[in-house]
């Protein structure tokens, strides 16, 4: 049964996913952000429908297995989902350069197969089901750890490239890398540690997931503005005029080449 803080951050959180689909609905982005949408109202959507197997400790006992079940089931849409919405992310943030935005779709399959690959490595000491009543649900959280590992590091060489290229970055852009990234990264940390110890470490896991992700949509809520899809932010890294003018004119002329093929 969650504690009283895991169901405070789990109520707290399905509000704040309310008041972000509401933004996206009054300040006119479904249309923008289609995949994004999708996921936070799926997200919010399965978050309601398990609240009625923790009403009370007694009932969560009798629903138990209702509740792994709709988990197990429901994990895998909301992964594919989450992968999904990387690619949405990526072609907004490489807008501005068509070209680039097509490398970087196709480059993103390659470098997520790689990634799966060393996060498989790096991860394989917790392929281990000893000790492990609920078998099946561990598979799906070693799927989520492997393929969140995957993402972050394809993130993070996306805000490599947007900080040190000085290409105009909208503003709402970053309100969803902001709020993506944190839940990507509670995510894998609290995956990654409920694999470690099941019986020891899932309720602890899940609170420090919901806790992050809380804070992280928070963010995201306030940051999002009708005007965000207009303003543009600064947030690369100060480089000399001439060093800039340099940058640009390699970035250019990279993506002229890829959209002439």
């Amino acid at each position: 049964m969650p504690g009283t803080v895991e169901l405070l951050f789990w109520y707290a959180s399905i509000v704040l996913h309310a008041v972000l689909l509401s933004q996206f609905y009054r300040h006119s982005l479904v249309s923008g952000y289609p995949v994004i949408f999708t996921l936070l109202l799926a997200q919010c959507a399965r978050s309601l429908w398990l609240t009625q197997y923790v009403i009370t400790p007694e009932i969560f006992q009798q629903k138990l297995n209702d509740y792994g079940l709709t988990i197990l089931f429901t994990e895998p849409v909301l992964i594919a989902g989450r992968a999904a919405a990387v690619f949405e992310l990526c072609s907004h943030a490489l807008q501005s350069y068509r070209g680039l935005s097509f490398l970087s779709r196709m480059t993103m399959l390659v470098a997520l197969g790689a990634s799966a690959g060393v996060s498989l490595l790096l991860h394989w000491p917790e392929f281990s089901f000893s000790g492990e009543s609920y078998r099946y649900l561990r598979m799906v959280y070693l799927l989520e750890t492997t393929v969140y590992s995957a993402l972050l590091v394809f993130l993070l060489l996306l805000a490599l490239f947007v900080l040190y290229h000085p290409a105009p970055l909208k503003r709402n852009l970053l309100a969803h890398g902001i709020g993506y990234g944190a839940y990507m990264l509670s995510s894998a940390a609290a995956v990654w540690l409920r694999n470690q110890d099941a019986t020891q470490w899932t309720r602890a896991a899940s609170t420090l997931r919901l806790g992050v992700a809380m804070a992280g949509l928070a963010a995201w809520a306030w940051l999002l503005s009708p005007q965000g899809e207009e303003e543009t932010v600064d947030v690369h890294v100060p480089l000399s005029p001439a060093t800039e003018r340099r940058v640009l004119e390699r970035l250019e002329a990279l993506n002229s080449a890829l959209e002439r093929k």
